[in-house]
């Protein structure tokens, strides 16, 4: 089968190891390819398991950043003309930053029951869990204390643990409080556990539990998004809106 007659239109790729190299750059090789794809009409994207607000600045000030999928693919975004600043409108702080309004072209929360289902039993475990909710991060004081301790734990692996926390997490009081309010606008909910041994007991129940799509991002993770949501169908989605065939 020829490149010539079935021409890439679309190039999604993730963060960690792939679109950022081990410093949390985009290396002058993959922009100057990147760029050159743009160039001959392929849509490039980022596709994550992060939400919006965590989408690094460097990814969304290179210039063929148009849209962006993110929460493992229960949002889309289209950024317009100014990816970084939709990013910024996501930030807890995002009035400090000059900000853009991005268009969510795919949104795919949890049914409100099912949402609930899944925090109440993220809590019988010990951990730092964060709930994706339009494009932010949403977590409790000592939720942020145990993920600041896991990510410095982290440096030399992740580039989620070298980007700086300026903003980007909204710090709520309660995060069942939040909840209760706000259980219908979740895209995501992802716990880093405390104590390692307990993951693979977790993870058997939240795949016994129907109406779920369970990934692990790392040994000492789950995250859970509402059945049928993932990158694949995401970027089929945009694809068809794109009239990409």
């Amino acid at each position: 089968m020829s490149t010539s007659s079935h021409p890439i239109l679309l190039a999604a790729l993730d963060l960690d190891g792939t679109l950022l190299n081990s410093n949390g750059e985009v290396s002058p090789c993959t922009q100057k390819v990147l760029s050159e794809a743009s160039d001959r009409g392929v849509v490039v994207i980022p596709a994550t398991g992060r939400p919006l607000a965590s989408l690094p600045p460097v990814v969304a000030k290179q210039p063929w950043v148009h849209y962006a999928l993110t929460s493992n693919g229960a949002a889309v975004w289209d950024l317009g003309g100014d990816p970084l600043g939709c990013v910024y409108s996501r930030y807890a702080n995002a009035a400090e930053h000059e900000t853009s309004q991005p268009e969510c072209i795919v949104r795919r929360c949890f049914p409100v029951e099912k949402a609930r289902e899944v925090f109440g039993l993220y809590q019988e475990f010990e951990g730092s869990l964060s709930v994706f909710s339009d494009g932010q991060v949403i977590r409790d004081r000592l939720a942020q204390e145990r993920m600041g301790n896991h990510l410095r734990r982290l440096l030399s692996l992740s580039t989620e643990a070298k980007q700086p926390n300026d903003g980007r997490f909204h710090i709520v009081r309660d995060t069942a409080e939040w909840m209760s309010r706000h259980a219908h606008e979740v895209e995501k909910q992802c716990l880093f556990f405390a104590e390692q041994d307990q993951v693979p007991q977790a993870l058997a129940r939240f795949r016994a539990m129907p109406g779920v799509e369970v990934v692990q991002g790392s040994p000492e993770n789950i995250e859970v998004t509402a059945a049928g949501v993932d990158k694949g169908e995401a970027l089929l989605t945009l694809a068809d809106r794109l009239g990409i065939p």
